[in-house]
């Protein structure tokens, strides 16, 4: 299940551990191809911005400001010049002060009405009343005056229903149909061990919100012609199924939904989401099990070729002894002026790879070459992508680098 039309897709990382070995590293970080990877003089450069502590999530509002998202529950407009209001009136989640472990206040993205209500719409991970941790997918009006700017009219839309508690991999993308009428919320696995100690299980599980990608209409109701629309509660608004830490999800040009997600030790992926799909975490992986894993250590999962009844990735980042993970996190279609080659293609952010990638799909969609770009033009290393996004005036490329040093930076093409 891939896509009729060529395409090329763009991936975008850094090593956010080992930035000082960068230059001497031998890792590889090979997508699986056909064709044979290149690495071209980078035809841009990046510009650091603003700082930011361990940001998260970014989106453009309709006059050409920003807002991003701090895991500590912080959240910050910016205006292109660089200076930053923050935004009081935030829910607090499991990530203030710096707590949460990989879950905190995460995503943010302007409402496809924001013109006429001023919504922002956020998601982050809260101790609900049953005392565990919920994925939580919320909504409110931003109010402004000269100087401040505070978020009221709070309304959850959708919390992840089941009785298990997030411990990790909370997913938490969103992103917004085309026609802006539908609303879509990835959801991660929460890196739930089962009896044996094995995790992921809970991909799988029809009553579960957990490992799903959830399809919602903006007022939270389910949409009549959701893959399992009839059914009760969660299952009713599952619109694909199967998934560890999908931390990237947009739309293409032509309609198409697109998600990235974290592998196990390797076996990183790019999805296209189909309706229905079963994507296959945990019963197949083109990953292995970490070696401190209570359940098979070391070992490696069933692959996907191995189970056709399962969706494939369209690419990935495997098991193959020459590659290393890349750890996507953050995904955009490229449209804009400023890198007219680009048109069509896909930005993927990523957390543990040192590099940008160019990936070239044939008709078919079969993967059959990579450019890779380890720096700019002037040796700056990316720096490890958390979100991504193109200015839609200009086609400038935004992202916010993650980590205590975190930075808002910009991309232009090299002049």
């Amino acid at each position: 299940m891939r896509p009729p039309m060529p395409a090329v897709f763009l991936l975008a990382g850094v090593c956010a551990a080992s930035i000082a070995d960068a230059q001497t590293s031998t890792n590889s970080y090979n997508a699986r191809v056909a064709g044979a990877q290149t690495e071209p003089p980078a035809p841009f450069v990046i510009t650091d911005l603003v700082p930011f502590d361990n940001p998260w999530g970014l989106d453009f509002l309709p006059d050409g400001r920003i807002v991003v998202t701090e895991k500590s529950d912080h959240m910050y407009i910016v205006v292109a010049a660089g200076t930053k209001t923050p935004v009081s009136g935030v829910p607090a989640s499991v990530g203030a002060n710096g707590g949460g472990g990989q879950s905190g206040f995460h995503d943010v993205a302007a409402s496809p009405t924001f013109a006429k209500d001023h919504t922002l719409w956020f998601s982050y991970v809260v101790k609900a009343a049953d005392g565990n941790n919920h994925l939580t997918l919320a909504n409110a009006r931003l109010v402004e005056t000269p100087g401040t700017a505070r978020l009221t009219n709070l309304k959850i839309i959708w919390q992840e229903p089941s009785a298990y508690s997030v411990r990790g991999q909370p997913g938490a993308r969103i992103a917004f149909d085309p026609g802006g009428q539908h609303v879509f919320l990835s959801v991660g696995d929460g890196d739930i061990p089962d009896a044996k100690g094995d995790r992921g299980f809970t991909a799988q599980l029809p009553d579960s919100g957990l490992g799903k990608i959830i399809r919602l209409n903006l007022d939270g109701s389910t949409p009549a012609d959701n893959p399992n629309a009839t059914a009760p509660g969660v299952a009713g608004q599952v619109y694909a199924t199967g998934f560890r830490n999908p931390y990237g999800l947009a739309f293409s040009e032509d309609g198409k939904l697109w998600e990235t997600e974290m592998g196990p030790a390797s076996g990183d992926e790019f999805n296209q989401i189909v309706p229905g799909g079963n994507y296959g975490w945990p019963l197949v992986s083109n990953g292995n099990h970490y070696p401190g894993d209570a359940y098979m250590p070391g070992q490696p999962y069933p692959r996907h070729d191995t189970a056709p009844q399962f969706v494939a990735p369209s690419a990935y980042w495997g098991w193959f002894p020459t590659t290393s993970s890349m750890s996507p996190s953050g995904l955009v279609f490229y449209k804009g002026k400023q890198f007219p080659q680009w048109r069509g293609s896909a930005l993927l952010g990523s957390t543990s790879s040192i590099a940008l990638y160019r990936v070239v799909l044939d008709a078919a969609g079969n993967v059959t070459g990579v450019e890779r770009y380890g720096r700019d033009a002037n040796g700056v290393y990316t720096g490890s992508v958390r979100a991504i996004k193109v200015n839609p005036f200009n086609g400038s490329i935004w992202y916010i680098r993650g980590g205590g040093d975190g930075m808002l930076r910009k991309i232009m093409p090299k002049t």
